[in-house]
């Protein structure tokens, strides 16, 4: 069992042993700290004695804590604490105290004769001295483990809500990423498709063929490739071709476009879609005005353990998809930040008339990131199985 499991788990017998372990702890360091003595003037302190008596003397007096404590963070806690209701808590522990007090009290006066008198022969402690015994052993001792005991139940409610905030953001974006790994914009498919029809109506089957394989080719890597967590850089790469293809052949004359490759892309693994994002967001900044052309220019510098994507194009200088393109870009972000926090160099420079992005990405991964993406995977298959 892990320390987490040990602190976290609602399993009955993780969690008697959780308490126990935690009653053993505070048995053993109130039994090192009480002690009874002589109060009649400037007497030397007499510590008692460890035996029998004792033991079980001080068991009593823990059940008495036992009880104070689970009161107080079984019922308390979620009723009045946790609901802001003060006043009330604050009478119901001042008669908490009391009861605490005069239990402690009724040990000492009525049982703990007893039990000195069954194991050692012995009155034991003097009537004067029982009211102080009673309040240090009880009422001083009891709020100590209250609060440790409240604390501890406090850092793990808070913990478990950090969690759960991370769990719910987490399939949140999980749930973004599956929408748009699925994703084709409509207006993009129908457009390609009614291109492809025309293509076939004016007897150029040739390169309708051509175009329908490409579109075969990128909705068979967003159906298909796209379940794995990472994805060959080449097939991504090869993927932006085509649907740059299918957009140059949707645009006409209407668009120019240049993309450059530089560098070895075999071997290389990337997260899927993750350069496709960034470059369709790009479109949804171009002018829908006939009387004016639009451009992108798209360079990839792979490396030995990186890969760079210069991507500058045309701007718009309409605002009408300007909250559409923002949220598009923020979910573009997250992405990047959840595959590969800490290992990306991300700059944007906005003009009047043109957008220019710079992304670096290290490829490479230590045995965190390794361990976080494994993570992801498992979450992801059970975020789909559910």
């Amino acid at each position: 069992m892990n320390w987490y499991d040990f602190i976290f788990s609602e399993e009955r017998s993780d969690r008697m042993q959780r308490h126990l372990f935690f009653w053993l702890l505070w048995w053993l360091y109130f039994t090192a700290s009480y002690f009874h003595y002589e109060q009649t003037g400037l007497r030397q302190i007499q510590f008692e004695s460890w035996n029998l008596a004792f033991l079980i003397k001080s068991t009593l007096l823990l059940l008495i804590h036992v009880a104070a404590c689970y009161y107080f963070i079984g019922i308390l806690m979620p009723r009045y604490f946790f609901k802001a209701k003060y006043a009330a808590l604050i009478f119901r522990l001042f008669a908490l105290g009391l009861l605490v007090l005069f239990s402690s009290y009724f040990m000492h006066k009525t049982i703990f004769p007893l039990v000195n008198a069954t194991f050692v022969n012995s009155p034991g402690i003097s009537v004067q001295n029982i009211w102080w015994t009673s309040i240090a052993s009880g009422l001083l001792s009891a709020p100590k483990i209250i609060c440790a005991a409240a604390a501890i139940k406090l850092v793990k409610r808070w913990y478990s809500k950090q969690k759960e905030k991370e769990r719910l953001e987490k399939e949140k974006l999980i749930t973004e990423l599956q929408l748009l790994k699925a994703q084709i914009h409509p207006e993009f498919l129908f457009s390609t498709l009614n291109n492809i029809f025309q293509m076939t109506q004016h007897g150029n089957k040739q390169k309708a063929a051509v175009l329908l394989l490409n579109l075969a080719d990128i909705l068979s890597y967003m159906l298909y490739d796209c379940e794995n967590n990472h994805v060959p850089l080449e097939k991504e790469i090869k993927m932006i071709k085509d649907y740059l293809v299918l957009e140059k052949t949707r645009a006409g004359e209407r668009l120019e476009m240049d993309m450059a490759i530089k560098g070895e892309t075999r071997d290389r693994m990337i997260a899927p879609l993750l350069l496709f994002s960034f470059l369709e967001n790009s479109f949804s900044f171009f002018t829908h005005k006939k009387s004016e052309r639009n451009w992108i220019n798209v360079e990839f510098v792979v490396e030995l353990e990186s890969i760079t994507m210069k991507l500058i194009h045309g701007k718009s200088e309409e605002n009408s998809m300007e909250l559409v393109q923002e949220a598009a870009m923020g979910k573009a972000m997250r992405w990047l930040e959840f595959y590969y926090r800490d290992r990306y160099e991300l700059k944007t420079t906005v003009a009047p008339d043109m957008r220019m992005i710079f992304l670096r990405i290290q490829l490479q991964e230590s045995s965190e990131q390794k361990k976080h993406n494994n993570n992801y995977i498992r979450q992801e298959r059970e975020y789909a199985a559910v």
